[in-house]
């Protein structure tokens, strides 16, 4: 059986959900003009710290991506309101010892530049980085020293608040380098459901491409964000989705859950199931485990990074027990919802309450994508009844019942 034959044969078998989470999946990815802008924007920040007059001029040894943009888990923004973020880590030649608020007054410096220059207007200043705005997204740039003869890019980073002398100033342990590796080599991508994922976003891709032709937009640039993901990251994302719009909705006044904390429990917990919806599913439920196992001792959860321990990734979130218990009923509620999913509702209600999880954008299009398939499918199988028979059957429902089946017509290299 060749690579075709497997390809089809298995993703035969995914179930509705798991189609339409990969379709929710595809529409919040970063599209390949944004990602091509943050790219620009990151290469061309670097150059800027080292421009002749910057005061960090001939400093900077590296800068490396940090977060969601090493381990390709940056999503679109939820809203038209809200950003998209990069993360990038300046690594500079001063000793461990440095004051922390030099360290992030200077690089803060070196980035605005004098009044009216590049980013002059668009740099803010932050406890632990400098944030530079553009238009629907934002870069944060954060300081470290790497500290010598210990993992690779174990560093210090600093934390200041200058606006409130009560806050204590710190020199903190971080490797985000590190755990990007450790995150990448739990998630590795299975081949089929990659190469799955990979076909089902470049041809929205090239949907979105057809009509800003149509509408006379300005060409996209030919450089394409990685496609080729793991169940396990594809999770991490639907989940970062639904977390940023559950804040945004009810909850405007607290911190989230962390992006970074979230990725330690879906790598921890990966590679344990085979489809889609299982994986969500399965990763919301560990996480939900790991909060209930807090709640039972009566203490917050407790998280550092698996390559470097000193590196508290719970430090700031959850900063109370009421943002433990909120965020614990939430992922109950989370989970529920999804084994709906899973036991089967009707293709309305799916709608309602996909919209409800991922947004109206992406579940919408995601059911509308699957409503003319069945169309599609529908129309075929009554054609060749025809022929058969010559007779017309009936439609079928707009139901979804549990067993139903999204059967692909395209293997990876193209149309059938």
């Amino acid at each position: 059986m060749n690579y075709s034959d497997r390809f089809l044969r298995e993703t035969a078998t995914y179930s509705t959900l798991d189609v339409m989470l990969a379709d929710i999946a595809v529409r919040i990815q970063l599209p390949p003009s944004d990602y091509q802008k943050a790219v620009d924007h990151y290469e061309a920040v670097s150059d800027w710290l080292d421009r002749p007059d910057s005061v960090l001029h001939g400093r900077v040894e590296l800068m490396y991506p940090q977060g969601g943009f090493m381990i390709g888990a940056t999503t679109a923004r939820h809203t038209t309101e809200a950003d998209f973020d990069i993360d990038v880590v300046a690594q500079v030649d001063w000793g461990p010892q440095v004051d922390p608020e030099a360290a992030l007054s200077t690089l803060h410096k070196a980035i605005r530049g004098e009044p009216g220059s590049r980013y002059y207007a668009k740099a803010e200043r932050k406890t632990r980085c400098s944030t530079i705005h553009y238009d629907g997204m934002h870069l944060d740039v954060t300081p470290a020293v790497r500290l010598v003869g210990l993992n690779e890019k174990v560093s210090c980073i600093f934390h200041s608040k200058p606006s409130d002398p009560s806050v204590p100033k710190q020199t903190l342990f971080a490797n985000p380098y590190g755990f990007g590796e450790w995150f990448n080599i739990r998630t590795p991508a299975d081949e089929i459901f990659a190469t799955y994922f990979e076909k089902a976003s470049l041809d929205y891709d090239r949907m979105r491409l057809e009509v800003l032709a149509k509408a006379d937009a300005e060409p996209v640039p030919p450089q394409m964000p990685i496609y080729r993901k793991s169940r396990a990251l594809i999770a991490l994302q639907l989940i970062k989705r639904w977390r940023g719009l559950l804040y945004d909705r009810h909850y405007p006044n607290r911190r989230m859950p962390p992006s970074v904390l979230l990725a330690l429990y879906v790598g921890q917990h990966a590679n344990q199931t085979r489809t889609l919806a299982d994986e969500l599913i399965h990763q919301v439920e560990s996480m939900i485990a790991i909060l209930v196992a807090a709640e039972r001792f009566g203490s917050l959860v407790h998280e550092v990074n698996p390559t470097c321990e000193q590196d508290v990734f719970t430090d700031r979130w959850p900063g109370t027990d009421s943002d433990q218990r909120i965020f614990l009923k939430e992922l109950r509620g989370f989970v529920h919802e999804l084994r709906r999913l899973q036991e089967g509702v009707p293709l309305q209600e799916m709608q309602r309450i996909l919209e409800g999880l991922f947004g109206e954008r992406p579940a919408r299009e995601a059911i509308r994508k699957f409503a003319d398939q069945h169309v599609k499918d529908t129309e075929a199988g009554r054609s060749f009844h025809i022929a058969r028979t010559g007779s017309i059957p009936a439609l079928g429902s707009a139901a979804v019942p549990t067993g139903a089946l999204a059967t692909p017509n395209a293997s990876p290299w193209g149309d059938k």
